[in-house]
């Protein structure tokens, strides 16, 4: 099920006045802003439906994005550099052109990849063109990244000494304290923090 889509912001002033303006109308940087912080994300009703891509560095760094349902695999990846590094990793999805998520974190460093199977990410070739520097990437599956995870949590939250049967009854958002918890124990992080918590959510109901 799709998270709830903002509508409008409201902005309040002193004295009570008030102006707002439709989310649609705001510009897509700001929008992404907005939505990164805690007071601008609801918890997803059903997280074990939601689609996630968990990205993995050479560094131990992790990082969760939940993308648009109608994903289904990962395309490729590749990394420009002019002279700065930025990643692009695309993924199919059904009956449109595919999804691009930018990777701005040390592109070059990303290590493995999971939406629905697990792969190494490892350089195939690179081609000079000008002061540009195309990177592309070849990819080898192995390992279970998600299951990794889901032990992960066990011990997290055996650490924390949080029961996850009784917190999958809790409602999602008076349990967010203990799914913040968890996150900072497993050492997830995200551009926005509900991803992480409703990919921590999807993980718990496989327990």
């Amino acid at each position: 099920m799709p998270r709830p889509t903002p509508k409008k912001v409201i902005i309040e002033f002193d004295g009570g006045v008030k102006t707002e303006s439709s989310f649609d109308a705001l510009p897509g940087p700001l929008q992404t802003e907005l939505l990164r912080q805690p007071f601008a994300s609801l918890p997803s009703s059903n997280p074990e439906q939601e689609k996630f891509v968990l990205l993995e560095w050479d560094d131990g760094y992790k990082e969760v994005i939940q993308v648009d349902p109608a994903c289904t695999a990962v395309n490729r990846y590749t990394v420009i550099s002019r002279p700065e590094d930025v990643g692009r990793l695309s993924l199919n999805m059904d009956g449109a052109f595919p999804e691009l998520i930018e990777i701005g974190r040390r592109p070059l460093g990303l290590k493995r990849i999971t939406f629905g199977d697990t792969v190494h990410v490892t350089l195939d070739k690179s081609e000079r063109e000008g002061k540009k520097f195309d990177h592309f990437f070849k990819f080898a599956k192995g390992g279970d990244a998600r299951a990794e995870q889901v032990e992960a949590l066990k011990a997290a939250a055996a650490a924390e000494s949080i029961d996850l049967k009784q917190l999958k009854g809790q409602d999602p958002a008076k349990a967010r304290p203990q799914y913040e918890q968890l996150r900072r124990r497993m050492g997830l992080k995200g551009e926005r923090q509900q991803d992480v918590l409703d990919f921590i959510a999807s993980l718990a109901s496989l327990t």
